[in-house]
């Protein structure tokens, strides 16, 4: 039964998170990107703090620290760097920067975790960067431009998660995913909210054609992105072996990049090889010996504990 839901959360996640860039971008035809930001954190607080505020005075108060970096690191300061990048980032190459999340997860885990640091570890690292640098610079037809600096926002939105799942491991073990969710979508989605209708976004609502399908649009990203994706993900970290979730890294590029082409976007064939090179770095990232089956250990985008 638990390798069944291993596999349902991995299949789930891919579809939903590969499917987050083409609904993001469906929503900037409406919006604007702070606005499209701020109604995904707002309707996805709407979503899970209600579930999990029963639960409001168990946490206890040295863990609520920790909560607000997950809630501002993890979700709120992403969620307006990727809809900021693809005013000029495509749908599909989103997806596949997005893919440097386990590289960041790494080095910050060395660096200010205290988590070992292999040779291969570093070679992972390097491929990951070089792929990363060809994504951005071909995209920019090899030149550093307007196009290049947008993709450089997804690079640091995956910084952001790298700290996020550093915290979730080291200092929310015991706390289940719905809460982590919904008090995290607690800090960010009440000043998100407030900041969303000091903005004209109900003007656009009342005044451009269809700007209702945004919202939907908004809606589902809010809903099945972050919110549930949020609870699946930090149940995966905690069932699934490091290499098995390391396959949700794998997957996610590939589903925004059949949404992307379905949509229209053209795909450089330059960009294959930059992708197998992230991929490749992952690889490296997340193998783990045998021998070595025993600690912390890098996952999808975070560190797990321990064996299957």
């Amino acid at each position: 039964m638990q390798k069944n839901k291993k596999w349902i959360y991995l299949a789930a996640l891919s579809l939903i998170w590969g499917s987050s860039f083409i609904l993001m971008k469906r929503g900037l035809h409406y919006f604007r990107p702070d606005q499209v930001a701020a109604l995904r954190m707002l309707v996805a607080f709407i979503v899970t703090f209600p579930i999990s505020l029963r639960y409001f005075t168990k946490i206890e108060k040295s863990r609520w620290k920790y909560i607000a970096i997950v809630g501002i690191f993890g979700s709120g300061l992403p969620a307006i760097l990727f809809t900021t990048a693809q005013i000029k980032v495509n749908s599909s190459l989103a997806g596949m920067l997005n893919s440097l999340t386990p590289v960041f997860t790494l080095l910050i885990a060395a660096f200010f975790f205290r988590s070992k640091f292999s040779p291969r570890h570093i070679y992972g690292v390097i491929a990951g960067f070089i792929g990363a640098a060809g994504l951005v610079l071909i995209n920019a037809e090899g030149a550093f431009s307007t196009e290049a600096a947008y993709a450089q926002l997804i690079v640091l939105a995956t910084v952001f998660y790298g700290i996020s799942v550093n915290v979730i491991k080291t200092h929310l073990a015991g706390i289940t995913s719905l809460l982590i969710s919904g008090f995290a979508l607690m800090i960010v989605g009440i000043p998100y909210g407030i900041y969303l209708f000091s903005t004209d976004f109900v003007y656009r609502l009342n005044t451009i054609p269809l700007a209702w399908m945004g919202v939907v649009y908004v809606a589902i990203l809010a809903i099945m992105g972050t919110a549930v994706s949020n609870i699946l993900y930090f149940q995966l970290v905690k069932i699934a072996s490091p290499l098995f979730a390391s396959a949700v890294t794998y997957l996610i590029p590939i589903v925004a990049l059949l949404w992307g082409l379905a949509d229209g976007e053209t795909l450089n064939i330059l960009h294959i090889p930059a992708m197998q090179a992230i991929l490749g770095g992952i690889a490296l990232i997340s193998y783990k010996p045998k021998s070595e089956r025993v600690g912390i250990s890098l996952d999808k985008t975070g560190i797990s504990t321990g064996k299957d």
